[in-house]
């Protein structure tokens, strides 16, 4: 329903949208032709004893923990509070784009090749069935993830709203590059990415921390689950196609580690 979903012109209007179909199924089911106007006075008087019943349950249907309706509130609730957090970050970006501060979508840090080129690695060292679609989500999962931990992503890297999910555009070359030293294969069979071990000098404890929990808990979904995933995130349903995604939405991804993940 839209915002004037339980208005009395609202009622009123859809009444009238379904009054002839009410008058076919009647004359179907039991025989009779009744007039349009008698057909729209009884369903309203229907929906007015049902919205009478409403009305003396309201109080306990939503107070009462153990009731359908309290739940679905407390989603919506949850929900909208969400979606208005969202809506805040999507301010304060355009704010920061007209100062000039590009670094809402570099995770507050310059891009180092080196970082990424070392998340692949270790990402893909993990013994999951890694993909080149699936690769691109796992590390938007893991600089995002940081930055919610830490407050500045992993490698500084731009992701983009593609087709497929988020995409962060120097990732492709930097995997072949990987593939063509042989720091990286790819296995015939499957064509899933291997990693023989994950780089050590060049990620840090906490970063290796948080690329462990981001391989964990999305490691394991196949490249189709990861992208389907990806694009239920409010990092990609409040960003344009071919937009680059703010850092900030990563506080609101569905699946998030506990903030003691990186405690010393």
């Amino acid at each position: 329903m839209g915002n004037d979903g339980l208005s009395t012109d609202s009622l009123v209007r859809k009444i009238g949208l379904i009054a002839d179909d009410v008058q076919t199924a009647m004359k179907r089911e039991k025989g009779e032709e009744y007039d349009r106007r008698l057909i729209e006075d009884s369903m309203r008087r229907c929906l007015e004893y049902k919205l009478d019943a409403i009305e003396e349950n309201m109080h306990e249907l939503f107070t009462s923990p153990g009731t359908r309706e309290f739940s679905q509130l407390a989603t919506m609730l949850e929900q909208s509070r969400l979606e208005e957090s969202a809506v805040e970050v999507g301010e304060a970006v355009e704010l920061a784009q007209e100062f000039g501060d590009d670094s809402v979508f570099t995770g507050r840090r310059i891009f180092a090749k080196s970082k990424m080129a070392a998340m692949i690695e270790y990402l893909t060292s993990k013994g999951n069935h890694i993909y080149r679609t699936s690769l691109n989500k796992l590390l938007f999962y893991s600089d995002l993830t940081n930055y919610y931990l830490l407050g500045q992503g992993i490698s500084g890297a731009v992701y983009y709203n593609r087709r497929f999910g988020p995409v962060a555009d120097p990732a492709s070359s930097i995997l072949s590059e990987l593939v063509n030293t042989e720091k990286i294969r790819i296995e015939p069979r499957l064509h899933t990415l291997e990693a023989a071990a994950g780089s050590d000098d060049v990620l840090s404890d906490q970063e290796k921390k948080v690329l462990d929990w981001v391989s964990d808990t999305y490691g394991k979904m196949s490249a189709s689950e990861i992208s389907e995933f990806s694009h239920l995130e409010m990092a990609y349903k409040f960003t344009e196609p071919n937009e680059a995604i703010a850092y900030e939405y990563g506080k609101f991804f569905k699946k998030l580690p506990p903030r003691s993940l990186i405690d010393h």
